[in-house]
């Protein structure tokens, strides 16, 4: 477990003890979870709740049920440490035994108190996909481009003008 990680950790837990609206939730035994990290290369997780072999989320969980959490290690830099203190409460949301994005677990969610870390997931993926291109399919009429990992070699059309789109490399 990365140290940073750790009391990133730690930060979120006293930051959900302090929520009147998880209360309920025994939040204290989050801090025996472990904390990872998810591989560079991935552009479309940016954490997740690993559960332990044989777990059966409809049967209940704990704390006690979940492997690990691991969390992008992009998130962790100054420009979205924010945005991964809100990833953590998310998956430890669902170590609390709410595996699901339901409605209670998006009122939950709701709760916590940075409300522009909570609107940051749109942006930070976009960062991941333009960080991996090598790619951009650009419309040569309204200039819009898309970060992408292959040529797309005429085969696909700008969803606004229907112009084909052109492959120039990636700038990275």
């Amino acid at each position: 477990m990365e140290p940073e990680l750790s009391e990133r950790g730690l930060l979120v837990i006293s930051t959900m003890s302090g929520i009147s609206g998880i209360s309920h939730l025994p939040v204290d035994e989050l801090d025996g979870i472990p904390l990872g990290l998810l591989r560079r290369s991935a552009t479309r997780l940016h954490a997740v709740c690993r559960y332990r072999r044989g777990v059966r989320k409809s049967e209940g969980v704990t704390p006690a049920d979940v492997r690990c959490i691991d969390v992008h290690p992009y998130a962790l830099t100054d420009e979205w440490s924010r945005y991964a203190d809100f990833l953590l409460y998310h998956e430890y949301l669902h170590a609390l035994g709410l595996s699901d994005h339901g409605r209670e677990f998006r009122e939950l969610e709701s709760l916590w108190p940075d409300i522009e870390a909570r609107s940051m997931g749109e942006d930070f993926g976009r960062y991941l996909r333009e960080r991996s291109s090598k790619w951009l399919w650009v419309c040569p009429s309204c200039g819009n481009s898309h970060p992408r990992s292959r040529r797309a070699n005429g085969r696909y059309r700008c969803r606004d003008c229907k112009v084909v789109l052109e492959d120039r490399e990636s700038p990275r």
